[in-house]
């Protein structure tokens, strides 16, 4: 086989090799978060415990991955943003896992400071922190990114985005999202 040829089909497989775990129509993998995990509030204090996935079955569920990176944070903003005024608070599941392994160098602690601000402001706020990246590997996602991922109350997969979303994109997993609340009863239980 010649050098060309190798190159060729080396590069035709690199796509295959770095294909997300994430497959719409499927079930989200399983996946565990031991080292930090879910903030929990106790008090004042804000403290950590083992996170998992999935958690509330029979509840949509709305989960954004992303680097710990300021970048990364703002990739899709417009649409969490959104979701905050309108989608009904309490009817699905919101989690935010950012990825601290991939924090800017020295940057972890003011991360981690911003997170408890965060979980101390909303309460209710689904936050973890994957310390060592466990997400970004079991699901395989891409470095440096956001991803969006909406899961029906079974836990397959109906939206999945890695990047920023345009605007019909986000209105349209609004749509989906509320679509799925309405066939699962609607806004029982809180996050």
């Amino acid at each position: 086989m010649s050098i060309r040829t190798f190159v060729l089909l080396a590069s035709l497989l690199i796509p295959l090799a770095q294909a997300s775990e994430i497959v719409p129509g499927d079930r989200l993998p399983d996946l565990g978060i031991a080292e930090k995990g879910e903030l929990v509030l106790s008090g004042d204090e804000v403290g950590y415990r083992n996170w998992n996935y999935p958690q509330q079955p029979g509840k949509v569920h709305v989960l954004q991955y992303m680097a710990a990176t300021r970048a990364a944070s703002d990739i899709n903003k417009p649409f969490t943003d959104k979701m905050k005024t309108d989608l009904p608070q309490g009817a699905f599941l919101s989690t935010t896992i950012l990825n601290l392994d991939e924090a800017m160098w020295g940057t972890a602690g003011f991360v981690v400071s911003e997170l408890k601000s965060n979980k101390k402001e909303f309460p209710n706020a689904i936050l973890v922190a994957d310390e060592d990246g466990v997400g970004l590997s079991k699901w395989q996602l891409e470095k440096e990114n956001s991803a969006v991922i909406v899961t029906d109350p079974q836990g397959v997969v109906r939206y999945f985005k890695q990047g920023a979303m345009s605007a019909a994109e986000i209105e349209s997993t609004l749509a989906l999202v509320l679509q799925y609340i309405g066939k699962s009863g609607g806004a029982a239980g809180t996050p």
